[in-house]
């Protein structure tokens, strides 16, 4: 049972406790934390450390996640080409990520929900992110010790619309799918939660509801 919520949070929290999910599981950028540019940031650092300039328009919109497709578009779009191994680029941009990690702030609304979760069921996070940018970023919000299992982009083969991180978060928490509950702010992380089976609350809408499968 869910108990104590802030004033604040109580709608929020009655609302997630009449769903009785057996398993919570999050997004981390822009679920639970708001890393604002930080990844964005991160990758113009790492372009720039190969002499490599990019229009802020471009890298607002480029897939940050997914390095080849990354790699395809700065070649494509700008005609440039990425000077270094995938595991290279990974490496600088996580150290200019964790350099700048304090940076990170918790997403409040999300936040309560999942201290009230994990409280009274597992709670995983899903991540298209580094598995250490995500440890970090959760440091940094004081969600260190929170979550029972994380998935990260090392740990799948194929990222977020694909069902992948879902589902090996489900069978780490060994939960059936449809007894979960996960929280989304992206189109691409709620396709992937719910061709996992899984239902999803979309955190951007001002109401909470649930999506189904």
């Amino acid at each position: 049972m869910l108990t104590n919520p802030a004033p604040a949070d109580i709608h929020t929290v009655e609302f997630i406790a009449a769903q009785r999910p057996a398993a919570a599981i999050f997004d981390f950028d822009g679920t639970l934390v708001d890393t604002g540019t930080l990844n964005s940031d991160a990758v113009r650092a790492s372009f720039t450390d190969f002499a490599l300039t990019v229009p802020e328009r471009w890298l607002h919109d480029a897939p940050l996640a997914d390095l080849g497709t990354l790699r395809e578009r700065l070649h494509a779009d700008l005609g440039l080409q990425l000077p270094c191994s995938d595991q290279e680029f990974v490496a600088r941009t996580r150290a200019h990520w964790l350099a700048g990690s304090l940076r990170a702030r918790p997403v409040p609304r999300v936040v309560s929900a999942a201290r009230h979760l994990a409280a009274a069921v597992p709670t995983a996070v899903a991540s298209a992110n580094d598995g250490q940018v995500v440890r970090a970023g959760l440091a940094a919000v004081g969600l260190a010790d929170l979550f029972d299992v994380l998935v990260a982009r090392e740990h799948v083969t194929r990222l977020k619309p694909a069902p992948d991180a879902y589902l090996l978060a489900v069978a780490k928490l060994a939960v059936a799918p449809h007894r979960c509950l996960a929280f989304e702010n992206t189109t691409e992380g709620i396709t992937a939660a719910r061709a996992a089976g899984i239902p999803v609350i979309d955190i951007r809408e001002d109401t909470w509801a649930i999506r189904q499968p």
